[in-house]
């Protein structure tokens, strides 16, 4: 009898360990109604597509300590994210790794600062800085994230009130 063994591993770096893709996931129960989540697929995603493989796929000890690669469950949720915050007045988040294994999304600009802590899909900490106005606000997040959805409509806003006035 012959016996194949397969091995696999998380990081490979021929193999890249997040990819969007195309299609729908379906699940496989025995409800009347497939239940189906949609594939992120927005112009930021695409664009952040290859960040998101690098920072999975960090060597333990990247920031020269115990830097963790960033899970994929939280580049995953950080993906869905970024799929409900999208909007086309504002450029894709800059990803950021934790050396905890966390991911944090970050916007500066039209005078604003947004920092976004995916700490685990459910639990996210967002600050954000007016320098304007001086105020500084932080949220925790485990499931309503309209605040947070505000926050980047604001900051689209921002964008193009300064694009009509020529700043």
């Amino acid at each position: 009898m012959n016996v194949a063994v397969v091995k696999s591993s998380v990081y490979q770096d021929e193999i890249a360990n997040y990819q969007a893709g195309d299609g729908n996931v379906s699940s496989l129960s025995f409800r009347a109604t497939p239940v189906r989540i949609q594939n992120p697929n927005s112009l930021w995603i695409q664009g952040l597509e290859d960040r998101f493989n690098e920072l999975t796929s960090l060597p333990l000890g990247w920031d020269g300590y115990n830097g963790q690669p960033v899970t994929f469950n939280c580049a995953q949720f950080a993906a869905n994210l970024i799929e409900r915050l999208c909007i086309d007045s504002v450029p894709a988040p800059q990803l950021v790794p934790g050396a905890d294994g966390t991911l944090q999304l970050e916007w500066h600009m039209n005078g604003f600062d947004i920092e976004i802590d995916v700490l685990a899909p459910y639990l996210v900490i967002a600050t954000r800085c007016n320098h304007e106005s001086g105020i500084d606000e932080e949220i925790e997040i485990q499931s309503d994230f309209s605040e947070l959805a505000d926050w980047i409509e604001v900051l689209g806003q921002a964008r193009i009130d300064l694009q009509q006035t020529g700043n």
